[in-house]
């Protein structure tokens, strides 16, 4: 699991064991974290832009990416479970509109949710 969290107008990013990204114990991360990295980063950006463009600001926020393996075939991630603790004092439905939009802005989740085309080559 990797988590995202904005605090003081800046992103830390640790792993499951506690790790900050940054830092000399961060080169041991794996593809998988680097990957839910992508992601919790990208919709912690996504939410502060929407937050921005309302004139919104939050003083804190975590976003928490836990990727699943698919259990059988060829070695994949299956899903991603994200999730986003906002503010308490955010209305129930400013919260849904942070999560839909930041859906639609991330470009790491839409590229996961979409799929994209590999192309291998040997130089």
């Amino acid at each position: 699991m990797i988590e995202v969290s904005w605090s003081d107008r800046q992103y830390k990013v640790k792993n499951g064991d506690g790790a900050v990204w940054g830092t000399e114990t961060s080169a041991s991360w794996t593809p998988v974290e680097l990957l839910e990295c992508s992601l919790a980063f990208c919709v912690a950006k996504s939410l502060n832009i929407v937050m921005e463009r309302d004139g919104v600001e939050a003083d804190a926020f975590v976003v928490a990416v836990r990727a699943a393996k698919a259990a059988a075939g060829v070695p994949r991630l299956e899903s991603f479970e994200i999730d986003v603790e906002l503010p308490p004092l955010f209305e129930p439905d400013y919260k849904e509109k942070l999560l839909r939009h930041a859906s639609q802005l991330c470009t790491i989740g839409n590229t996961l949710k979409r799929g994209s085309e590999l192309r291998y080559e040997s130089g």
